[in-house]
């Protein structure tokens, strides 16, 4: 009786602390389907503006890491975070102006060569040179984010700036797709990721937009295209393919579908709602409060590398953070607050003077989540 005595408190007391847990995350959603930017989001971009306003070396962010990974890293925060800013110029136009203002000094750092050191490197050439550009190889990755952050310039300021390059660099993207039969450009040699087309594609949609191009009909066959690279039973796209001849030489991976659940809508909202509703049926994990994605369909279990980040029982960090973006996409309300009551406890946040960050993650964490929590339909701000 003693032991069955014990046994009940124990339970009860990891109970109590299981609930206390989540009474102390309260509803991180809530709020976030209005049309005004929340006290979370303000302080956030904060965060953000003060810590890339500080100049683009890889150090400020990686302490000195000139990998591939660090430079991929470092664009990506700053793309990501000019996303954040977009989003939420569209929420409320009113930032539009001052956001364009911090948009433009990031796509200056951008053109650094320190920072797409890490695209030059593996190609043995400047991607912005302006033979480079005229030819039809690769360096999508770099180009993808940079088109897309000229584009978000100029859906919030129509002045013209960077006009000349956007209109190049878009048209770099479009002969290169147009080279293979399967639309999926490399992003380094012999290297082919169609989450890199997916915001490459989405900055061509931007394109037409903003520089009234008609890429429309090379966009459709890239959708086309693209769901013949699903994965069977998941129906869901892989995350690499042979360059040369299209075919699938990886499965689908949690972590790029919930990175397609932002960049996809971008480029055809109908088909991205059904990936994401296949990504939920297949690969979601609910737990009462919280929810999580996998990172793999089946099996590998604590199988990670820099992209996955932790992977946990099959439970994929990356996967749940790039997921908000779907979750708010598909205005699914418990789920939006599942993930996020995920991501907080595992990011644990901290505030200081107006300025609010995760202290497990990275900074490019910080720019992710960001960017996925304000995800929505983008138009020109100036029509």
């Amino acid at each position: 009786m003693n032991k069955l005595i014990k046994f009940l408190a124990l339970g009860l007391a990891i109970l109590a602390g299981y609930l206390s847990v989540i009474f102390c995350l309260g509803d991180p959603g809530k709020g976030l389907f209005g049309n005004k930017l929340t006290k979370d989001i303000i302080f956030r971009k904060n965060y953000l503006v003060y810590a890339l306003d500080k100049g683009p070396a890889q150090a400020d962010f990686f302490h000195g890491d000139t990998s591939q990974y660090a430079g991929e890293w470092t664009i990506g925060t700053y793309a990501m975070t000019t996303y954040a800013l977009t989003n939420m110029a569209m929420i409320e136009p009113k930032t539009a102006y001052e956001s364009s203002q911090i948009i433009a000094r990031w796509i200056k750092y951008c053109l650094r060569p320190e920072i797409c050191s890490f695209d030059s490197l593996a190609w043995n050439e400047n991607p912005l040179d302006d033979k480079v550009l005229a030819g039809d190889r690769g360096h999508l990755g770099y180009y993808g984010h940079l088109n897309l952050m000229m584009g978000c310039y100029a859906l919030l300021n129509n002045d013209g700036r960077f006009k000349e390059l956007h209109k190049s660099m878009s048209d770099a993207i479009a002969r290169r797709m147009q080279k293979y039969s399967h639309r999926h450009v490399e992003t380094y040699p012999f290297e082919t990721y169609p989450p890199d087309n997916t915001v490459a594609v989405a900055s061509l949609r931007i394109a037409d937009m903003t520089l009234k191009t008609d890429y429309g009909r090379l966009i459709q066959e890239w959708i086309e295209q693209s769901k013949l690279i699903e994965m069977q039973p998941y129906g869901l796209i892989v995350f690499q393919l042979d360059s040369v001849t299209g075919k699938p030489v990886q499965t689908c991976r949690g972590s790029h579908i919930g990175w397609n659940s932002f960049f996809m809508p971008l480029v055809d909202e109908q088909y991205a709602g059904i990936q994401f509703q296949r990504f939920k049926k297949y690969m979601l994990r609910r737990f009462p409060g919280f929810a999580a994605f996998k990172e793999y369909p089946v099996g590998n279990l604590f199988r990670m590398d820099c992209d996955t980040g932790p992977v946990v029982f099959g439970i994929g960090g990356t996967a749940t953070g790039f997921s908000v973006a779907g979750a708010r996409w598909t205005r699914d309300k418990p789920l939006l607050s599942g993930l996020l009551r995920t991501v907080e406890l595992l990011g644990t946040s901290v505030t200081k003077n107006n300025m609010r960050k995760y202290i497990v993650a990275p900074i490019v964490g910080d720019a992710i989540m960001l960017a996925m929590k304000t995800a929505c339909r983008w138009r020109p701000l100036w029509n």
